[in-house]
């Protein structure tokens, strides 16, 4: 016991006097370092944000496609419905494409639109999306049921 406690002992002191003993010399930092440092860290924003932008873009974009299937599918169910069935089948699917259009319209102005209006589109481009999702369930609820 006694051997490691002055092993560790030893080679705490070497440590210490290996770290005291560096012939770095400490840089100043200067104007140019500070300003090297915030453009750096200004690009890596930048590229977060685009990546981020980018992602929440292709997500919509999917998302959309999928909703045109759908609306391709839920048509082809409507055409084979008849009488007051069919009548709201109709007024869904066509409830249905003005939501996706909206959310459409949406992604192209949040496309458009300057950074401090993003947050604001992206909520309204979340209620859109949130609303489809329920036109598109309320119709495959109302198919089931007939």
């Amino acid at each position: 016991m006694k051997k490691i406690l002055a092993m560790l002992t030893v080679a705490t002191l070497v440590f210490l006097v290996a770290s005291c003993v560096t012939d770095k010399k400490e840089k100043e930092t200067t104007k140019e370092d500070v300003k090297k440092e915030f453009i750096e860290a200004a690009d890596a924003s930048k590229e977060f944000l685009e990546s981020e932008f980018n992602e929440l873009v292709n997500n919509i974009e999917g998302f959309a496609q999928k909703t045109e299937d759908k609306i391709v599918e839920f048509k082809k169910k409507t055409e084979n419905a008849k009488g007051d069935a069919k009548v709201r089948m109709e007024k869904r699917v066509k409830d249905i494409e003005q939501k996706s259009d909206a959310l459409k319209n949406k992604v192209q102005e949040y496309k458009n639109a300057a950074d401090e209006k993003k947050d604001e589109i992206k909520k309204e481009i979340k209620n859109l999306k949130d609303a489809l999702d329920e036109s598109i369930k309320t119709f495959k609820e109302e198919v089931k049921d007939k």
